[in-house]
């Protein structure tokens, strides 16, 4: 929280700290002791920082209301966040379907005949039969037979 009397703050001034009592009494003993209007109105200036400073202190001290609050504020974020998986895990359920995006990042990655499998394979297979079955045969004849040639 900030000060809202920050802003009439001055460095030209002094201040007794945060003894606004202190303060007071200057102001008291000017405003008393002397006619002259410039000294009583430093001396309310020298007041007011006083009373900046020590609602600063006031506001940023910890009070025992400001350690229960953020002990409870501490407690209720705690019990908010026990099962974060399981309200993970609830919350998809109720709002993602989750197989509807897997079939269509399927649909949008992967070509009609990759799901087809019987195609997918009797392709391949035809295709390597054609790149090699010939070559094997070849190699099969060659390896195994022998001709003799007889000449009379």
């Amino acid at each position: 929280m900030t000060n809202p009397l920050r802003g009439w703050y001055s460095d030209l001034f002094g201040s007794r700290g945060t003894d606004v009592a202190s303060a007071l009494n200057y102001v008291d003993q000017l405003a008393t002791a002397s006619s002259d209007a410039v000294a009583v109105q430093t001396a309310a200036r020298v007041l007011l920082n006083t009373a900046i400073n020590a609602m600063d202190q006031i506001l940023n001290s910890r009070s025992p209301e400001k350690l229960a609050l953020i002990e409870l504020i501490d407690e209720r974020i705690a019990a908010s966040t026990q099962n974060v998986d399981q309200q993970i895990s609830d919350w998809i359920d109720s709002n993602l379907d989750v197989d509807d995006k897997i079939s269509n990042w399927m649909s949008d990655n992967f070509d009609v005949n990759d799901y087809n499998v019987e195609d997918v394979v009797d392709d391949k297979i035809s295709e390597w039969a054609s790149n090699n079955l010939a070559d094997e045969v070849e190699s099969v004849i060659k390896n195994s037979l022998t001709f003799n040639v007889i000449v009379n």
